[in-house]
């Protein structure tokens, strides 16, 4: 299982004034032309998936069986993820595959009460871009680049405070079977509902 984790070393960032362009750190300029599509890509992405939220097959598949209250939870919480992605900070640090820092198969890692610092980890170059992702493919399972981002901003403390409860597609689909109460606090989730509610509804 290809895990994003939150780390538990220092790292000294650099402080940025308020933008809603995200800032680089440590990163080529191919990587952050990279890093500044997916952030826009997220942004557009889920203020779409916001306004969509409903009873419906997409919604039951990551958040459990709808009602008004769980709807309401999940529509906040993409509501101020899109708010993090259009007035936050954003500074993304390039960082490397070591010890101290991102593991093999990592693709980003943030700590909570840093916000809108987000550490992007070599693997995160070659997730997919959502134009590419199709459903059932394994090289789907773990999502977009896009969908990555807002994975990372619904963890901060002032956006969503979610947890990971689970990865990949396939098992976040069982969780929200299985335990919806967890669904809706799992980051995985928001990124999976974001990437199906905006594309993968057109294929299915």
């Amino acid at each position: 299982m290809i895990a994003r984790v939150a780390c538990l070393a220092f790292f000294a960032f650099v402080v940025m004034a308020t933008s809603a362009s995200a800032r680089m750190e440590g990163c080529t300029k191919d990587q952050e032309a990279t890093i500044k599509a997916a952030v826009a890509d997220a942004k557009r992405l889920v203020t779409t998936a916001a306004a969509n939220v409903g009873e419906n097959e997409i919604f039951e598949r990551w958040f459990g069986k709808y009602s008004p209250a769980s709807g309401e939870i999940v529509r906040a919480n993409l509501k101020s993820i899109a708010s993090g992605l259009r007035t936050g900070a954003v500074t993304a640090r390039c960082a490397r595959v070591s010890p101290q820092d991102c593991e093999v198969g990592t693709y980003a890692y943030v700590y909570g009460d840093e916000a809108y610092h987000i550490n992007i980890c070599p693997a995160f170059f070659r997730q997919p871009l959502m134009s590419f992702l199709r459903p059932g493919t394994e090289r789907s399972d773990n999502g977009s680049k896009a969908g990555t981002i807002v994975h990372e901003i619904s963890h901060f403390a002032v956006v969503a405070s979610t947890e990971d409860h689970c990865y990949s597609r396939s098992l976040c689909q069982d969780m929200a079977e299985r335990s919806p109460a967890r669904a809706l606090e799992n980051a995985d989730s928001y990124q999976y509902y974001v990437e199906d509610v905006t594309h993968f509804a057109d294929q299915e």
